[in-house]
Order: structure tokens, then C-alpha cells, then sequence
């Protein structure tokens, strides 16, 4: 509840005692009690909306706010880890290789001749899972191409690599290895390239292929010889690369949501008694641009009391794997939101939240393409994100009974008490309310010791509630609280004030749960009397 609810009642009127002169309730009658004070003093008149009393609750980062029926919600939002496209997939470096025979045996032929030979090789992209591509658009990267001859004449080649692009076309690399046994090396850039690994060695559609024909010509000369198993012999490579653009299927594979310990310290106001929240909901927001569905897996939800009780989040929701949209290959470029909603019907949230947990541990894992997604062509770019953030929205429809909240407040006014001899407070309360409250006030010195205390009293009644579920009338009360001069004279060395609040809304006992529509108010006109002596000169 508001941080000294009653107690700023109190302090206000303790404060205010020297600083007026006023015969406000000379002779006024206060219950049993009657006296002509020689100061009177009329406070005023304090309201309090829904969310003012509970603004407190701003300190763990709480948003108090109307939903949209008018009743006052709190809401804490805090964000979970972002996942990175490069942070997810890496595209593995590829090594390549094989030879091709003359596949002839030619020794010293009278002219000069030459033989051709041509082959298209097929090769399986290395992966780092059972993901499949069928293209990827490069920003960086290098492929490098060797090639060596033992054949005993002169060859000309030419690779033309069918699964690499550049601005112009396939990727082609030409060369020659003379007699001898030469090598031959060439690298090219693979930025802003391509690749093509859509079609197998047939021109079927496939995953993964990577294609090159391999064409070389030999020039037999008169003092050449050459045997059919003689060979050029060739390595590609595919190194450093990274990616702009993915196409295809990213397999499954899991990715990184993160583990968040998220503090809600506002329930550390309250002690023993019972709250419970009728319809609270934990709100896990994805906002995918990968293109591809997830699996979400809430691995762990726990809320940790006070005490350090463990109350793990149970229910439909937590053994069903959860899937979070994505946008289709039209819709590159653009983030889809998937909402994924932990209510009371399909778990115990309610539970754990009613156990006024200090902290709530979230741990949740993602699978991309899970088993319960549709199949789905996938694309992942180097900027896609998944942000992933949770909020708690609580309702203010609630049932409390007994529940017990403390607050300590400084108290520095008793000095301004040296000159009184009794005190009467009178606190009128006007409540729109479903709660009312009992409050006590115990006086602590500096060392924390209670040397005086007001004892318990009804400082507010609960309004009742109508078939519409809002309250029907407002509730008055009023309440006295009468300090004798030896009271005062312990109080003037208090340091501080410890107010102990009991609330219990309307009903309670009938574990019947209220709402706190926006527009309730709790109002209270305070007065104070006081009996001082004053001098000659009336001060």
C-alpha cells in the first residue's frame, strides 16, 4: 500500500501541532472524550487513487496503469537475451577435391594430338547439423582453386564452377599445366557472390550440391607419351565466409533465449496473511525476423518467496513445446510478433504469484523448425533478430485476508512535542474501496526498539460490492487516537515509526476476489487537538 499510509497521517498532524494557533474544535466532543484544547488544529483532507496507494510497487519497475475494463494493472517487463543471425548460424568452410584420367595411352604419335576430356562433379555441402541450403548470397569469403597434372604432355583447363556466381555468371577459372608435373593456384573474392546449391549432377531440384565441371584438353606432341591413368587433380576450397542472405532449411538446431532472475521486491512489503490474484498473466512477446518457426521450451519458471520457497510454473503450458511464427520468404525484412500467454488456464501462475515472490527465475531454451510447426522454406539474413521480452501484468482483482504490510518511516518531529500535554487525532476515512485496514504504530528508538505503540484500530472500512462488481456506496469510519502527556513525553525520543497495516478486502473470508477500478478513491480528513501551555504573551 501506499508507503506510510497512515502513519503520514499521523506525522502530518504531529508536525503541524506547533505551527498554528487556531480554536478549530474548541469544545468539540470527540467520542467519550471531551476537553478545550489550547491549540486546535484542522489538517485538511488527503485522497488517494488506486494508484497512488499502490504507486510504491513503481520502486520494482512496476507500471500502474488501467487495463482496458478500467481495473488498475501493474506491469513489469524486462527483456530477455537477443539471438544474432551470425550468433545462431555459421556457415562451415568447404574442401573439395577429386582428379580426372586422360583415360588414354599415347606414345610419340607422328602429330601433334589432342585429347579431351570433360567431367561434372557433384559434392555434398559439409554441415554443421541437418540443415540443407540451397543458396547463400556471401559478404565475405575467399574460394580458392588448385590444380596439378602428372601427365606427361602440356594440359589446358578450364573449371567452371556451376554452384558459384559472380556479377557476370558462373565463377570460371582457366589455366595451363606444362609437362613436368605443374601446379597452379588462383583465388577469388566471394563477397557480394553467390551460391547456387539447388540442382544435383542430373539437374534435379536438391539441397547442398556443390557443382563443377572440370573440362581440361592434352597436346600430344611427337615426343610426348601419356598413359590413361595419368591425371589432373584439383582441390576447391570455400574459406572464411560469412553470409548476407541463407536459403533453404537452417535444420533444427537450437538458439540462445537466455536465463533472467527478475526481481520483484514489492512483494517483500508484505508479511503474513494471504493475497490471492484471480486472473494474472506472464506475457513471453517474440519478435522473430528469422525465417523460420521456433519451438519454445519454458525449461524453467520458478517463483522464490521471501523464505526461499520454490514454486515451480506447472500445467499445458509448460509440457507442450510452444511455436513462435515467422515471416515468410515474401515477407524478408519484417519482424512477426508471436505472443505466448501464462495464465491461471494453463497453469498455476496464479499460485506463484499468490506465494509473494521476491524473485521470479525465467530460463526459457528455442528450437528452430520444431516437429509441431508447419513445414516451412526458410531464409535466415545477417540482420535478423529475435528479441525476446517478458512482461507480468497483475490485475488489481484480488482477494486478501489478513495480509500484513510494514513500513518503517523516519520520524524527527519531537522536538516539536516539548510543549504538548495531550494529543487527539481524529482521522474521518471516505472509501470507495473494497479493502479496508487495521493499523498500529509502534514508536522506535534509535537503536530500533519499540518504546511506545498505538494499538491497533480500524483506520479505513471496506465498501461493499455490488452485482456488477463494483462497489455500491462509499464506507465511512472514523477513528480516534489519543496520546497522554506521558506517552508524548516517550514519543518525543522516537527516531522512527514502524506502521503495521492488516488489509483484508471485501468478502475475504469468502475467498471472493475484487476489482480496483481506476476511478476509486480513499479520502481522509484529518484534525488534531492539543492541549499546550502557552505564556503571558499567548506564544
Amino acid at each position: 500500500m501506499k508507503r506510510f499510509l497512515l502513519a503520514c497521517l499521523v506525522c502530518l498532524t504531529i508536525a503541524a501541532v506547533p505551527s498554528c494557533d487556531l480554536k478549530y474544535f474548541e469544545s468539540t466532543e470527540f467520542g467519550d472524550i471531551v476537553f478545550d484544547p489550547s491549540l486546535a488544529i484542522p489538517v485538511g483532507t488527503i485522497t488517494y487513487t488506486v494508484a497512488e496507494l499502490f504507486e510504491e510497487l513503481n520502486d520494482g519497475g512496476a507500471v500502474i496503469a488501467p487495463n482496458g475494463e478500467d481495473v488498475v494493472t501493474l506491469t513489469y517487463t524486462e527483456t530477455l537475451q537477443s539471438q544474432s543471425a551470425s550468433g545462431f548460424l555459421t556457415v562451415l568452410d568447404q574442401s573439395f577435391g577429386s582428379s580426372l584420367v586422360s583415360g588414354t595411352d599415347l606414345s610419340n604419335p607422328p602429330v601433334e594430338t589432342t585429347i579431351s576430356i570433360s567431367e561434372l562433379y557433384e559434392f555434398d555441402l559439409t554441415q554443421t547439423a541437418d540443415e540443407d541450403y540451397d543458396s547463400i548470397i556471401f559478404n565475405a569469403g575467399s574460394f580458392d582453386f588448385n590444380a596439378s597434372s602428372n601427365i606427361g604432355a602440356d594440359v589446358d583447363f578450364t573449371a567452371t564452377f556451376i554452384s558459384l556466381e559472380n556479377a557476370t555468371g558462373p565463377i570460371v577459372i582457366t589455366g595451363s599445366l606444362p609437362s613436368g608435373g605443374a601446379n597452379f593456384v588462383q583465388s577469388e573474392s566471394l563477397v557480394n557472390g553467390k551460391g547456387l546449391f539447388h540442382l544435383d549432377d542430373q539437374g534435379n531440384p536438391a539441397s547442398s550440391k556443390f557443382l563443377v565441371r572440370i573440362a581440361y584438353n592434352i597436346t600430344v606432341g611427337p615426343t610426348n607419351s601419356i598413359t590413361a591413368d595419368q591425371q589432373v587433380s584439383f582441390t576447391i576450397g570455400i574459406n572464411n565466409t560469412s553470409f548476407q542472405t541463407v536459403y533453404g532449411n537452417v535444420g533444427n538446431q537450437s538458439l540462445t533465449v537466455g536465463q533472467q532472475d527478475i526481481s520483484l521486491d514489492f512483494f517483500s512489503t508484505f508479511d503474513s496473511g494471504d493475497i490471492t490474484f484471480a486472473d494474472p498473466t506472464v506475457r513471453f512477446i517474440f519478435d522473430n525476423s528469422f525465417g523460420f518457426p521456433l519451438g519454445i521450451d519454458f525449461q524453467q519458471i520458478t517463483a522464490v518467496s521471501g523464505t526461499g520457497t520454490n514454486i515451480p510454473l506447472q500445467g499445458t503450458v509448460v509440457d507442450n513445446l510452444q511455436v513462435v511464427n515467422a515471416p515468410s520468404v515474401s515477407q524478408q525484412g519484417q519482424v512477426v510478433r508471436t505472443e505466448i500467454e501464462v495464465t491461471a488456464n494453463n497453469s498455476n501462475i496464479d499460485a506463484l504469484l499468490s506465494s509473494k515472490p521476491t524473485r521470479f527465475l525465467v530460463d526459457v531454451g528455442a528450437e528452430s523448425n520444431p516437429a509441431t510447426a508447419p513445414a516451412s522454406y526458410n531464409f535466415i539474413d545477417d540482420s535478423n533478430l529475435l528479441d525476446v521480452s517478458v512482461e507480468i501484468e497483475i490485475p488489481l482483482e484480488l482477494n486478501i485476508n489478513g495480509l500484513i504490510a510494514e513500513e518503517v518511516v523516519d520520524f524527527s518531529n519531537g522536538d516539536d512535542l516539548a510543549e504538548a500535554k495531550r494529543l487527539l487525532f481524529r482521522v474521518i476515512a471516505e472509501n470507495e474501496l473494497p479493502l479496508g485496514g487495521l493499523v498500529e504504530l509502534q514508536f522506535r528508538d534509535g537503536s530500533g526498539a519499540v518504546i511506545y505503540t498505538v494499538d491497533e484500530r480500524p483506520a479505513f472500512t471496506a465498501a461493499a460490492v455490488g452485482v456488477d462488481g463494483r462497489t455500491n456506496e462509499v464506507a465511512m469510519s472514523t477513528v480516534d487516537i489519543l496520546i497522554p502527556e506521558e506517552g508524548i513525553r516517550i514519543i518525543e525520543n522516537a527516531a522512527s515509526i514502524n506502521v503495521v497495516a492488516t488489509l483484508t478486502t471485501t468478502d475475504a473470508q469468502n475467498a471472493t476476489a475484487v476489482k480496483f477500478f481506476n476511478d476509486y478513491e480513499l479520502r481522509f480528513k484529518l484534525a488534531v487537538q492539543a492541549d499546550v501551555e502557552v505564556n503571558s504573551n499567548g506564544n
